[in-house]
């Protein structure tokens, strides 16, 4: 799954601890404030002069926000493991990507029936849509609601524009 490098275990964790304080815009005394160390603790660190304790391992990730991976994994290891967690997460990019193709392909199918004056396709592609957000008797209640709140909307409009329109036309 990894691959592997030749440089040591302590440049990785040096290298990485500096790349994460910098991108989270900590200088070396806020991380070393938000361990409760000193500064050169934290620059000793990042030079691979020394090599934390297992306590300063959690200190620091309590302070950077991040797993013990995030310290370890080199540039490469980490974003794969990254891609891989992001992945298997209920809610991932990936997994909205996967669903917008998958609804625009169902609208697509449902404008080509209606440009092929094919109601009855069109209509059963639509309703494949709707069906698939409501499951449960509160998606119906909340989808008549909407468009009940959309009728009286456009109503009001209608109604906003001829009133404008009288006037206007009373005026002249």
């Amino acid at each position: 799954m990894f691959a592997k490098d030749e440089e040591g275990i302590d440049k990785k964790l040096a290298r990485n601890i500096k790349r994460i304080r910098m991108e989270r815009g900590m200088t070396q005394k806020d991380l070393a404030d938000a361990m409760g160390s000193i500064e050169q603790s934290v620059s000793k660190f990042e030079r691979a002069i020394s090599a934390p304790s297992a306590k300063a391992i959690m200190q620091l990730c309590e302070a950077l926000q991040v797993t013990p991976n995030d310290l370890y994994l080199n540039d490469a290891d980490w974003r794969s493991w990254q891609s891989e967690k992001l992945e298997h997460q209920d809610h991932s990019v990936n997994g909205l990507a996967d669903h917008i193709e998958m609804v625009q392909k169902m609208f697509a199918e449902a404008e080509l029936a209606r440009k092929a004056g094919d109601d009855k396709l069109e209509r059963a592609t639509l309703d494949q849509i709707i069906q698939m957000y409501m499951w449960t008797n509160d998606h119906f209640r909340d989808v008549a609601h909407l468009l009940d709140r959309r009728y009286v909307t456009e109503y009001l409009d209608k109604m906003e524009k001829e009133t404008r329109d009288s006037m206007i036309n009373n005026t002249n």
